[in-house]
């Protein structure tokens, strides 16, 4: 089972929360884009939420739920 990627990306200055191509829901301010992506990532488990900075690049990347892939040994 893989996991399911949520982005929250910036878009004209505001904020989407996207899964793949398909844009969720915008966000005027970050954190409130954050709290959504949280929310819709807690509940599709497992789940990876990645946050971007206005530049593009990676800020942060939480899992939600078990890792499909544990570590061997």
């Amino acid at each position: 089972m893989s996991r399911t990627v949520y982005w929250v990306s910036p878009m004209l200055g505001s904020w989407d929360v996207k899964r793949g191509e398909a844009v969720l829901s915008h966000h005027e301010r970050k954190r409130d884009a954050v709290r959504a992506a949280a929310k819709l990532a807690r509940a599709d488990r497992p789940s990876v939420l990645r946050i971007q900075r206005r530049d593009g690049s990676i800020e942060s990347r939480r899992l939600y739920g078990d890792d499909p892939l544990p570590a061997p040994g």
